[in-house]
């Protein structure tokens, strides 16, 4: 199984974007999948279903910090992150539009209403499988 179709089947598991996504990608940044779960959990819905930064983008940025950090090396690790983060959120943008949940949406699902009503389009179901694919092809394309 590809890295993206376990993050896909996470997420129809019930699990969030940034679950999905950052625990897809155990096996390369050393924290078990249960881990990576519990850490990204408050990711999903854009921080909390504000519907900031997309999830998937969440999950992702997760995996590049966890494996560019290197205490032997902060200062140059931290900027190797940076610059890496830019790069996925540029091309991540470029191909989506927007980083943020709410443009990607396209409905405000904080309320009860609108989340009715993301749940009747099939928006998680067609929009955040989507973004997790991307968030997933890009992380393979530039790790």
């Amino acid at each position: 199984m590809t890295r993206e179709e376990k993050a896909i089947s996470l997420f129809d598991e019930g699990f969030n974007c940034a679950q999905s996504v950052f625990a897809a990608f155990a096996d390369v940044t050393g924290i078990d999948a249960e881990t990576a779960k519990g850490i990204a959990v408050s990711f999903g819905g854009g921080f909390g279903r504000l519907q900031e930064t997309c999830g998937a983008v969440s999950g992702a940025l997760l995996v590049i910090g966890s494996m560019r950090y290197d205490t032997a090396d902060l200062p140059g690790s931290k900027e190797k992150a940076y610059a890496e983060t830019r790069k996925f959120i540029e091309d991540f943008q470029g191909k989506n539009g927007s980083f943020k949940c709410r443009d990607l949406i396209g409905h405000d699902f904080s309320t009860d209403e609108g989340m009715k009503k993301v749940r009747e389009m099939n928006l998680f179901d067609t929009v955040c499988k989507q973004v997790i694919r991307d968030a997933c092809a890009l992380l393979e394309k530039n790790l």
